[in-house]
């Protein structure tokens, strides 16, 4: 008789296994790969025109010179200690930007805490990365600018007044970063319907407690208080001027923040939503599941008023791709009464893989390599110029120098031409400015007939007759003339200056290449006796960089 045949046994598989496609580690992964992507935008990616304009600021505050106290506040801290780190402007905000990463991820815990009011764990999660996956976020999140630090306070602060009672500690810490934030950007204030709907909700949620609302006064007191201290600090020893220059950015940016459909920049906001389609699709949702929810009312208008802001591009003259990491957090937080529509339908899993997408495609094709000719331009400055002097540009590029004109976006442009003054060529006539960097290409377009109607036409005249190319994009304050070419030269920046090229006759003298002369303010004869250009330019033989000059060296939004 023969035994039975015993089945063989199959061995067990040892190997590890993915998470369920439910499982929240697909969420914290999510996560932890987008601020890896943050991270190598920080330290990668090229510096924006308003990051130089910011860090001029910060050393502005570092000389002891007067700034404007309304929107510079950060200034301070800054300034205590960047200016002193080793290597350049660019590596200065480089360092500047890693702060931004910390104030980007208290940002992101802000907005966690606050959507878990309406939520759960996992959908505040999937929120986070929504906010942190969309393309203007991604690219600007860590930007050294006003709006990730202002992001942060506004979206603690929210998490506070959410999840808390509101009472002592709340209420200070709760003014306090609303205090701050006013004093960092009055933009402040398009945050309005998110904590006016939260406020009301949370009264609600104390039974209509007639102390509630108090506390609310309290902390909006406590904002007032510290808004005053650090405004009075800030702009200590200059009272008058300050008062005068608070008046004028107060005016001006009223004037520029209101403008229903008038300063929609239908160009930017396309790109946003294209390369933010998750949060797009999640934001879109929300008005509708609100009014199909039997959620309470005032739980509805909470929602609502966390969802608002992203109307602001509607009328917000400043609505730049930067402008995207300020206003989207309370959006994020309004979206997690969306987004479990989306996760029920298609997963956890899928939802984070597709934001994980979608951020990677802008992180992929943003341009690399534009640092480093950034880097050329401004050790050429540092090379010409061993020694800070006065001069124009765009954005207060050079940090360490004192920029002698407005920063000239088409803001800054339109304010300067309607004080209806030659304001350049006052600043040239009342202290010397060598050095003009045309980091814009403005002066140059200008130059070529292209477009003259940036400047004052006395500016531009000014401009015109003092400035010379030295390397690339520098110019320094000169003269050229070609053979048998005689001159009357204003002299608008005094100073010493060297021929270079043929003989050069000033006044009775002859001066031969090389050769320098001091030369003041006013009327200056000056005559080419040879058949070459000759040469007068700024300086004890200025060097000439060795390194050729960068061109495309911005990157655009």
């Amino acid at each position: 008789m023969t035994a039975a045949a015993t089945p063989a046994r199959i061995p067990e598989r040892t190997g590890l296994s993915l998470p369920a496609a439910s499982s929240a580690v697909w969420l914290y992964a999510l996560v932890g790969v987008l601020a890896a992507m943050h991270l190598s935008s920080a330290l990668g990616r090229s510096v924006n025109w308003d990051e130089f304009w910011f860090y001029s600021q910060v050393e502005t505050v570092a000389r002891g010179e007067f700034i404007q106290p309304l929107q510079t506040i950060h200034t301070r801290f800054f300034a205590w200690w960047l200016p002193a780190m080793p290597g350049s402007e660019i590596d200065h905000i480089i360092i500047a930007r890693l702060t931004m990463f910390v104030c980007l991820a208290i940002t992101a815990l802000g907005i966690m805490l606050t959507a878990e009011k309406f939520s759960d764990r996992r959908t505040a999660l999937i929120a986070v990365g929504a906010y942190l996956g969309a393309g203007f976020v991604l690219q600007h999140g860590s930007a050294f600018r006003v709006d990730p630090i202002v992001a942060a306070c506004l979206t603690i602060g929210l998490a506070i007044a959410a999840r808390t009672q509101l009472k002592l500690p709340a209420i200070l810490a709760l003014g306090a970063l609303i205090g701050l934030a006013g004093m960092v950007t009055i933009k402040f204030v398009l945050w309005a319907p998110a904590f006016a709907g939260i406020a009301l909700y949370r009264w609600d949620e104390e039974g209509f407690d007639w102390r509630y609302p108090l506390r609310w006064i309290a902390a909006g007191v406590t904002a007032i208080a510290v808004f005053a201290a650090l405004y009075a600090l800030h702009s200590a020893g200059a009272a008058e001027q300050a008062t005068q220059s608070a008046s004028g950015t107060l005016g001006s940016s009223a004037s520029r923040m209101i403008g229903f459909l008038d300063n929609v920049r239908f160009d930017i906001v396309s790109k946003g939503a294209v390369t933010a389609l998750p949060l797009l699709i999640a934001a879109a949702l929300v008005p509708w599941i609100v009014l199909k929810s039997n959620a309470g009312v005032t739980r509805r208008i909470a929602i609502i008023g966390l969802w608002l802001p992203v109307l602001t591009p509607l009328f917000y003259y400043n609505s730049f791709p930067y402008f995207y990491v300020f206003i989207l957090p309370p959006v994020a937080v309004a979206c997690a009464f969306s987004l479990p529509v989306i996760t029920q339908r298609y997963g956890t899993a899928l939802v984070a893989a597709v934001i994980a997408l979608s951020a990677a495609a802008v992180w992929i094709v943003d341009a690399r390599g534009v640092t480093e000719k950034q880097r050329i331009l401004v050790d050429a400055v540092h090379q010409v110029f061993p020694d800070p002097v006065n001069y124009f540009d765009c954005c207060g590029m050079i940090a360490p120098f004192p920029k002698a004109n407005h920063f000239r976006t088409q803001w800054g442009v339109d304010q300067y031409l309607s004080t209806g003054r030659p304001v350049m060529l006052e600043t040239m006539q009342a202290k010397p400015v060598p050095l003009l960097v045309d980091n814009n290409r403005e002066f140059t377009s200008a130059l070529l007939g292209i477009r003259t109607d940036v400047y004052h036409p006395d500016d531009f005249a000014a401009l015109q007759t003092t400035f010379v190319r030295h390397w690339g994009d520098i110019f320094v304050a000169g003269r050229d003339l070609d053979g048998g070419e005689q001159v009357q030269w204003d002299v608008l920046v005094p100073g010493i200056y060297t021929v270079k090229g043929d003989d050069l006759i000033i006044g009775q003298t002859v001066y031969s290449d090389g050769e320098t002369v001091t030369l003041d303010r006013g009327q200056t004869p000056l005559a080419n006796p040879g058949q070459s250009k000759t040469r007068l330019i700024w300086g004890d033989n200025l060097p000439i960089p060795a390194a050729n000059s960068p061109e495309k060296y911005w990157t655009a939004f």
